[in-house]
Order: C-alpha cells, then structure tokens, then sequence
C-alpha cells in the first residue's frame, strides 16, 4: 500500500492543520486527485469536514497499530493522495490516549509537514527548527509551513533561518490572509471553503510541492480484512446525515466486513425504517441545532421504538442515547421529545473540543462484548442522563481517564465525567453505566467496533439470528 501520504500538524494545540489540510483536500480534488482525509483522534461534529457521511479519523489508543493499519487501507482504497491532520502537537500527548502524532507519523511511515507559529520569532526560529528535527528524527520531516508571518521581510528572515537546517519551507501564510494560528478550524459549516480561503491557500502553499513530498512515503504491505460472503446478510441501518454525526465512517466498514448489509438512515429525512432491518447503530453525535428536526420526525421516532421493542438489536452509542430517551434537554434550556424506548430525560451540558476517554468494561454478556470484557470509550459531548427504570439494568462498569476533553464553552477546563455519570458505584474508582437489555445497548460512550477483534461480529451474528427468527434474538 503505497498511497502518496503527508500529516500536517502544529508546533503546539491549533486548529490551524485542519483548516490547510481541509482546503488543500479540496484544491487538490479540483485538480483530479482523489484525496482521503483523516484526523488524528476523534472530532466533534463542529469541526468534522463531512460531518453527514461521518467523521474519518485515526485513534491508536482505541485500537492497536495492526488495527490502524487495517482501517487506514479500507479507507484509502482507490484514493490517489492521503492527507492527515492533528489540532494537537507533533509531541503533545493526552490522558488516556498517550498516543501523540509523530508515534501515528512513524506508523504509516508518513512524511510530516510542521506549522509553525511564527508570529513572535526572527532569526530565533532556528531554535525550533533545530528542536523539530532533533525530536523527529525517527520519521521524515519533509517541511514545514510558516504562519502569521507579517510581510516579505519577515519571510525572508525566517526563511534564511529555516535553511541553515536544511528545512523546506512548502508554504507561508500571511497574517490576515487565509486561517491563522488562533482561528477555529472550518468544519461542515464551511463547507466547502469560501473562494477567498481557498484563494489565500492556493496563492500561498506550494500545493505541488506537497504532492510531491507525500511520494516520499514508505511502503506498508497490504494486510487484508477477512470478509464475510455469505448469500444471506442481515440488512443493518446505519444513523447519519443531517443532524447527527456517524461516529466513524469506517465502523460502517468494518460492520460489512463482519457480514452486514448496511442501510444509510438519516435521521431527519427519512420517515420510516427499510423493510426487513434486523440491526440498527444509533452511534455518533447528534447536533444540538437539530434536536427539533430530528423531535418532529415522529413517524421515524415511532419506527425505532416499535422496531426497539419488537427486539431488534439495536446499539445507541454516544449522541445515539439521546433518541432512544423520553425527552433531551438542549444547552438553552428547551425541551425535546424523542423515542420513548427508555423510561429516562438527559440534558446536554456542553460539546466538548477534544474527546475524553473512559475504560469500559461489560457488566454481562451484550451485542457487541462479553462479560468482563474491557473497552476504551469516548465522547464529544458532556450529558446528564437520569436513571431509567426498573426494566433495565446497567451496560458497563466504568472508570473515567481524567484529564481528557476540554468544552468549547469551558475552554482549557477538564471535564470531570465520574460527575455526570450513572449512578450506581461498582468499586472505588469504578461508576455504573449506561443501559442493557437482551437486545439492546445504550450508552453515553463510542467504542470503536475494531477495538477488540469479533465485536463487529458479535453484533452482525445477533442481527442474523433476530432476521431469521423474526423475533428477539
């Protein structure tokens, strides 16, 4: 697998990498290439660039490297040139994903582009082009891009600076022309970029330069996914499209891979489920904007209760929770009827910028993990969710890795999840959480079905039988 591969990423935490990254896919795509795009950890539906299909990224702490590399060759199949972008820095790491963007750089043996914030620097620049190099010296530093540069004269300084380290400069970005170091990265809303940004990135990135830089990637062998081919597969709707986020397009992959066929329902279009479902993935984020849409959708609404209650196996991760509750609360006090499949309200507290991570860890035997089984989790979305009742019991036990996310509108604070978690204390360091039946399973946590191996399967063998049967698996 020798796709043309390049990661941009920041000094240090900016949003900066996926507003290049994102108006490079897109000038590069008029061009004729076929660009894949990944994030590196997962992203709120704020700043996904295609936030209906479903966000695409990498995330080793969720998965092992085997398993990135995996992802990462279905998701690039038939591209021509793979670009990747972090809003955290090349060496910055987070709590309960220790991971950092150099460690994912040598993985996919990546060649990194570095941008750096040059507002506040002159000839002492070189201090950090010589740092950049000294720490990246396992992986290909191809260049780096300047930012907030003031004029030509402060170009050439750094530039002759930047030299003496044997560093390619690929682009310069002006101050007030085009994204800068503090601006929030573009997402769906900005999609696609305005003719003036994608004007400033094409005037001031050497966009050939950067096709040319990516070639310089190394060589992964192609690992291959053992696939299902079976004559009868069970038809699996999938949530997504407008207003709420598919919390990774390659789980809809990897749940084909497993034996599913899979149907694409968006929550706000569509007025009833397919014939003869036998799954359903209420998995991602739903946007806070779109409560109202997806509340008077009623024909839908009452499409999942009746198929929830009939016993199809039905997952409602994350934001997916929410549809499945009697009423949600938005961050401006309003109030939303939704399904009305668990006896329990939720209010939205804040949408956070980065995910916070939580192990998880099956209470008993489920959809997707069996008993004991242990997960990492996340989320994009801090939520209070009261206790239902007594018809269900509680999914996992969980223990909070503190210190992750930070809430746009708490920015730099932590958030403190055992907080807001279910109640019911497990252990000491350990909160019950989220809600089970035998069919279903509802939590305010993602996991990722490539986590741990046979989860996608699980789920898709107990879609089977419920279509077989016809009744509660």
């Amino acid at each position: 697998m020798s796709i043309p591969r390049l990661l941009l990423v920041p000094t240090h935490r900016s949003g900066i990498a996926d507003a290049v990254a994102a108006g490079v896919a897109e000038l590069l795509a008029a061009r004729g290439e076929r660009v894949r795009y990944h994030h590196l950890g997962p992203v709120s539906p704020s700043t996904v660039w295609d936030r209906g299909e479903g966000a695409v990224f990498l995330d080793p702490g969720l998965y092992d490297e085997s398993t990135l590399l995996l992802l990462y060759e279905i998701a690039t199949r038939n591209a021509t040139f793979s670009l990747l972008s972090a809003s955290r820095g090349l060496l910055d790491t987070q709590e309960g994903a220790s991971w950092t963007p150099l460690d994912v750089a040598r993985m996919l043996d990546c060649p990194v582009i570095t941008l750096i914030d040059c507002r506040d620097w002159a000839e002492g620049v070189r201090i950090v082009a010589s740092g950049l190099k000294a720490c990246a010296a396992q992986v290909d530093l191809a260049g780096v891009i300047l930012t907030g540069v003031a004029d030509s004269e402060h170009f050439r300084v750094l530039k002759k600076q930047l030299s003496k380290e044997a560093l390619k400069v690929v682009g310069c970005l002006f101050a007030g022309d085009g994204p800068s170091w503090s601006d929030p990265a573009p997402g769906a809303w900005g999609a696609p970029l305005d003719a003036e940004q994608l004007g400033a990135l094409a005037r001031q990135v050497d966009l050939q330069g950067l096709v040319t830089l990516g070639g310089r990637r190394g060589f992964l062998p192609s690992r291959g996914w053992p696939e299902k081919h079976e004559d009868t597969r069970p038809l699996v709707a999938v949530a997504g499209g407008g207003g709420f986020s598919l919390w990774s397009r390659d789980s809809v992959e990897v749940l084909r891979l497993a034996g599913a066929e899979i149907y694409r329902l968006d929550l706000v279009g569509d007025s009833k489920l397919p014939e003869g479902v036998s799954g359903l993935v209420l998995a991602g984020t739903v946007w806070p904007t779109s409560l109202a849409d997806i509340s008077v959708n009623v024909m839908l609404l009452e499409a999942i209760r009746e198929a929830v209650q009939w016993g199809v196996p039905t997952l409602a991760l994350g934001g997916g929770l929410l549809l499945l509750l009697d009423r949600v609360h938005d961050m401006l006090g309003r109030s939303w009827e939704m399904a009305g499949v668990i006896d329990a309200e939720a209010e939205i507290v804040w949408e956070l910028e980065e995910p916070a991570y939580v192990e998880l860890s099956a209470v008993g035997d489920g959809l997707i993990l069996a008993s004991g089984q242990t997960v990492k989790g996340w989320t994009l979305m801090e939520m209070e969710v009261g206790p239902p009742g007594a018809d269900w019991a509680f999914a996992f036990s969980a223990r909070p890795l503190r210190g992750g996310g930070r809430s746009s509108a708490r920015r730099g604070q932590p958030v403190d999840l055992a907080g807001s978690l279910s109640p019911g204390a497990v252990s000491s360091d350990q909160v019950a959480e989220g809600f089970s039946s035998p069919s279903v399973l509802a939590s305010r946590f993602l996991v990722h079905l490539a986590s741990l191996p046979g989860m996608a399967v699980r789920f898709v063998e107990r879609c089977k039988a419920f279509a077989q049967a016809g009744q509660p698996a």
